[in-house]
């Protein structure tokens, strides 16, 4: 009754209702939702600090590729030691002029994949605005990041191993551009040393075409030694005790050592011990 006394006012209220509905703007809206995740992952990351592990600010490059990073580390698996009160070992990388692919090779579980893993979780998170892993770091701005790690085979595909392979990796290398970051572990691993090294040459030779930044983790050696653009990276050993993994990936050249033979040692399994041991 009172809005048909004085329709002037109440046709002025619904026209304010009308116009102001969404007064929150967007972008207050947007970083009110977004806060939270920035917030949270700053919680996350505060008892790994408190133990004495480096995160910072990385500087992010939208031109130049000469990248680097002081002390970084794989935060997942950060956490997870950290709840097993063990130590996280850190690891730096760089590259300058022409360099692009970082090739690490190495003993089995010496720490490839988890560099790997590490190399691409530092981009994704300078690209949200996040503190990276590490004392200090240049990155690139990527446009967009691949990964191809192995995954369980599929018998509903009807694709072998190596042909899944060969399928994803032509799926990235279709889309990929010079500003994208590709991570590749352990590739052609179901296929003969000679078809592995003949289909690795040609997959490095197209990302090095690209001219993007990618890394490598192969068992094949010759990989690391393509051309100007690519980079050797050895998972190592201790020195004294070859069967003992340090962790800590260093740049030089491939030495094609698997340390088989100190693990065999190590656990009793060489061809002598064996013959011993089943003669008596």
């Amino acid at each position: 009754m009172v809005a048909q006394l004085f329709p002037e006012v109440f046709q002025a209220l619904h026209a304010f209702c009308e116009a102001s509905g969404t007064f929150v703007d967007p972008k207050i809206s947007a970083f009110d939702r977004q806060v939270e995740f920035y917030l949270a992952f700053l919680e996350y990351i505060a008892p790994l600090r408190r133990d004495g592990l480096d995160f910072c600010y990385p500087e992010m490059l939208s031109g130049g590729k000469d990248i680097s990073s002081a002390g970084g580390f794989d935060l997942a698996l950060a956490q997870k030691l950290h709840s097993e009160k063990a130590v996280v070992i850190t690891n730096d990388f760089h590259l300058k002029g022409p360099e692009r692919i970082i090739v690490v090779t190495g003993p089995n579980q010496g720490g490839k994949t988890t560099f790997a893993r590490a190399f691409g979780q530092m981009h994704y998170l300078a690209s949200l605005g996040c503190p990276v892993p590490g004392k200090s770091a240049r990155l690139l701005l990527f446009d967009r990041l691949f990964s191809h790690f192995e995954k369980e085979e599929d018998t509903r595909s009807l694709h072998g191993k190596l042909e899944d392979d060969l399928l994803r990796i032509h799926d990235i290398l279709g889309q990929a551009t010079p500003d994208s970051i590709v991570i590749m572990n352990e590739i052609f691993t179901s296929t003969t040393l000679h078809d592995a090294l003949f289909l690795g040459r040609k997959v490095m030779e197209e990302l090095s075409g690209l001219d993007l930044l990618a890394v490598c983790v192969t068992f094949v050696d010759e990989l690391s030694k393509l051309n100007e653009k690519t980079v050797s990276m050895v998972s190592t050993v201790d020195p004294k005790v070859p069967a003992r993994r340090t962790f800590k990936i260093v740049r030089r050249p491939a030495d094609g050592l698997s340390h088989a033979m100190a693990i065999a040692r190590q656990h009793r399994l060489t061809y002598e011990e064996l013959k011993h041991r089943l003669a008596s």
